[in-house]
């Protein structure tokens, strides 16, 4: 081993070691994020006027009732994708036999018969060695510092439903931020200019000026304190918003072609893509096939057994198969079908 692979080697190791600690820095980063939003929209600015009998106070319940529920949706898609295994390989995992030819043309994802070196054992197609994890992951899409985890097969819906459940929070955050926003800062300049609020300014303040001039006993601290809590959370939507909804756009193009983040640096290799089974199945090998559980961060049990069949379209075979309710002998699930051993046309309830 050279001088420069042995420094890249250490290097990396330490690199893994940092993202590895900074897992659990980020999920309290996410959390303070969430509370600050929240201290904003709810005690600060909606809040105090939604026990008002007014139309400010009827339009501020409303906004209540709709942000609570997606910051519920967002906190259950974190959570789900936080501490949901995104896939582990089954002890004991053997991978079909494989023609050395017909591997030559194949990316890494795509060959049947892959030995993890750092595991020391076989790993499935489309199958990965995480580094920071220590472990070789199912599907693997990428290692996320935001969830202090790796997105995989079981996980990847969740990590999906936490982008597309922030961003719309962030964006209703944003919008009903923003007639205090600018009203707050509209007061503030006529206070400045020492028109307490005259010059048509205090009649077209909004009732979060007024309601929170009562509440600070019109200070002017008061104030300050509410327009820098406004201020910092608004910037922060519209930046979440505006990241995130490329992230969205990015990963329901590779959702919709059956391509994890990895694998989208090896199609060119290998065209036309070979998991690409159409729109409609591969959106139904990761959110399932009940369109009321495409949007609930959740796997039915047959769900799960079908993505652990899924993550082996190889047709490997472990010793546990059985009992997991699959058959080894039949033939790989692919997208959209069932899972090996049920029968077909299935229809069950908990069936998805």
């Amino acid at each position: 081993m050279g001088a420069g692979e042995m420094w890249w080697n250490v290097f990396a190791s330490k690199a893994c070691q940092f993202l590895r600690a900074l897992g659990s820095v980020m999920v309290l980063i996410v959390l303070g994020l969430v509370g600050l939003t929240y201290y904003t929209t709810v005690s600060l600015v909606y809040g105090p006027l939604a026990g008002t009998d007014t139309n400010d106070g009827r339009f501020a319940t409303a906004v209540l009732v709709i942000y609570h529920v997606l910051i519920l949706m967002v906190l259950w898609s974190y959570f789900a994708c936080v501490l949901t295994e995104p896939g582990k390989v089954p002890d004991g995992w053997t991978p079909p036999q494989e023609d050395e030819e017909a591997a030559l043309g194949k990316s890494n994802s795509e060959k049947l018969r892959r030995f993890c070196r750092k595991c020391s054992a076989w790993k499935p197609e489309r199958c990965h060695h995480c580094s920071v994890c220590g472990r070789c992951v199912l599907k693997m899409d990428h290692h996320c510092v935001w969830v202090a985890n790796c997105v995989g097969a079981y996980n990847y819906k969740f990590f999906l439903l936490f982008l597309l459940y922030t961003f719309v929070a962030t964006v209703f955050d944003a919008v009903v931020l923003l007639g205090p926003f600018v009203d707050f800062f509209r007061d503030l300049d006529a206070s400045g200019h020492g028109g307490g609020g005259g010059g048509g300014g205090g009649d077209q303040a909004s009732g979060f000026v007024e309601v929170n001039d009562e509440l600070n006993g019109g200070q002017q601290a008061g104030r300050g304190g509410g327009m820098a809590a406004v201020f910092v959370t608004f910037v922060l939507d519209v930046a979440f918003a505006a990241s995130l909804l490329g992230f969205i756009i990015m990963h329901a193009n590779l959702n919709l072609s059956n391509m994890t983040t990895i694998e989208m640096y090896e199609k060119k290799k290998t065209l036309p893509w070979r998991y690409n089974v159409g729109a409609r199945k591969n959106f139904e090998e990761v959110f399932g096939k009940n369109p009321w559980l495409w949007f609930l961060p959740y796997h039915s049990t047959d769900q799960l057994r079908r993505l652990l069949d899924i993550s082996r379209v190889s047709g490997g075979t472990y010793p546990e198969m059985r009992s997991d309710g699959l058959d080894p002998a039949g033939e790989p699930t692919r997208a959209g079908d069932s899972p090996r051993g049920m029968p077909p046309g299935n229809t069950c309830a908990k069936c998805i």
